[in-house]
């Protein structure tokens, strides 16, 4: 089957997102409309010059690289009206490819003011994804993120605003916030010294998911299996320590990759070397995310080729996509539902395949 006829498939397929960073999904235009709006110089006028400024160009060197390239779409954010627009764009944009399903995540410490509480910043988000769920079909959820760089203050008050809005028993047509992150530059801020976070958030029965594996040496990965992590993200060196890999294989903790992503933070040297199917092959459940869709200048229909590209089945993708609702955080009757719903398009998909 030509390239073309697999992409147009994959674009079929519906699909969950469940590692998707808000201020790393904005559109070029939209980056340039804010920036107009709201007085704020850019380094260019136009979309195309802009485009090497907004996005991560494939000679990135490093996470930290990576990551410096939201210092300039940070300022953009700190609007409630703006915060809103991208959250709707992204469930537009979401739809655009039949993902059904996206867990948002996001730091809102990045874009409070004194004008724009942390509670203000998530009403926003929340807005925008409850305005794209009734324009555009598609399901969301919010994850709120602890950033590594930021202080105990800091992350106190992103935590306090989790857990105001939590909502454990949310159903998949009302967005809500549902879970706890760690993101940021894990080589210089350990996993471990965000360990009263996670233990509370246990006893809160919050879901939890944690940046790590993405930058060399597993003490990070280590440290979130000790805090019980629900889910981890990226986990690309897990292969680094062979017991930590069987173990979480024994807990079957899932693994947010992002083949291009990772690429293009150095996580892997090479789309050839990424350990995906390695991992799949060992038993690890995996699933595979756009993490930052604007930045990258990617969507998830790109990420499904690319794992074709790394050897991936049709019908493996197929699996996959299908498995990835099992770890949506959310409730287990609203996953059941879900799976019902992919299983019986993906068997059309197939039905259809083989008549034509």
């Amino acid at each position: 089957m030509k390239e073309a006829a697999q992409a147009a498939l994959l674009r079929r397929l519906p699909k969950t997102d469940l590692h998707c960073h808000l201020d790393g999904s904005l559109r070029p235009a939209t980056v340039l409309e804010l920036a107009r709006s709201h007085k704020i110089k850019l380094p260019a006028d136009n979309v195309p010059d802009l485009l090497p400024f907004v996005q991560v160009a494939p000679t990135c060197r490093s996470l930290k690289e990576f990551l410096d390239v939201f210092d300039l779409l940070y300022p953009l954010l700190r609007h409630a009206q703006a915060v809103e627009r991208v959250a709707y764009e992204l469930v537009e944009d979401c739809a655009a490819e039949n993902i059904r399903h996206v867990e948002v995540r996001l730091a809102p410490e990045l874009q409070r003011t004194s004008k724009l509480s942390t509670d203000e910043v998530l009403e926003a988000v929340l807005r925008g994804l409850r305005r794209g769920l009734r324009d555009f079909g598609t399901t969301s959820s919010v994850i709120v993120c602890l950033l590594r760089s930021h202080g105990p203050q800091q992350n106190r008050r992103a935590f306090q605003s989790l857990k105001k809005f939590f909502k454990r028993d949310a159903k998949a047509s009302q967005p809500a916030v549902v879970g706890l992150d760690l993101a940021g530059d894990e080589a210089r801020y350990p996993t471990i010294d965000y360990a009263d976070f996670y233990e509370e958030a246990a006893a809160l029965g919050l879901w939890t998911t944690c940046h790590a594996g993405e930058t060399e040496g597993t003490a990070n990965l280590r440290a979130a299996l000790e805090l019980s992590v629900m889910r981890i993200g990226h986990g690309t060196h897990l292969l680094d320590d062979q017991r930590l890999m069987d173990e979480v294989i024994k807990r079957q903790i899932p693994l947010e990759i992002g083949l291009s992503s990772n690429v293009r933070t150095k996580s892997v040297a090479s789309l050839e070397s990424h350990p995906a199917r390695r991992f799949h092959e060992a038993g690890v459940p995996i699933t595979f995310n756009t993490d930052d869709r604007g930045i990258i200048g990617s969507d998830l229909t790109h990420e499904y080729c690319e794992a074709l590209r790394l050897g991936f089945s049709l019908d493996q993708l197929y699996a996959l996509s299908l498995k990835s609702v099992d770890h949506l955080f959310l409730p287990a009757p609203e996953r059941a539902a879900m799976k019902a719903r992919f299983a019986a398009e993906i068997r059309d998909m197939q039905a259809s395949m083989q008549v034509s």
